[in-house]
């Protein structure tokens, strides 16, 4: 990651995880996670929501599905999902690729708090 007269240029990695970045230089407005999130087939965390905090996942590559409430979404590069505060979710990986993609996460200045669906 490099910053150039403010601006934020985060190069393509091999490297499993994410780079993360903000709130500091967005004002509190957002946190920016970009990476690989799963590797090819691995299941994601427990359906879960966050009280004070908005996501929206981007696809880069890889092939994933989205539990949105009580509805399964399967998605493709190049597909964004929003999810607002309190919705309960999870995303697995689908394909035999890591998952790459952003996620944004607003504000950024909230703490991002996961309530697993036990204790909603």
């Amino acid at each position: 990651m490099e910053t150039l007269n403010g601006c934020t240029v985060i190069g393509p990695s091999d490297d499993a995880g994410a780079t993360r970045f903000g709130p500091a230089g967005a004002e509190g407005a957002y946190v920016v996670e970009v990476g690989v999130f799963l590797a090819g087939g691995e299941p994601g965390p427990p359906v879960h929501s966050h009280p004070t905090t908005d996501e929206a996942f981007y696809i880069a590559s890889g092939q994933a599905t989205f539990l949105l409430g009580d509805r399964e979404v399967p998605v493709r590069p190049g597909s964004l999902v929003f999810i607002p505060r309190g919705v309960e979710h999870t995303v697995w990986n689908t394909g035999s690729e890591p998952l790459r993609g952003l996620i944004v996460i607003s504000p950024g200045d909230r703490e991002h708090v996961t309530l697993p669906v036990s204790d909603n």
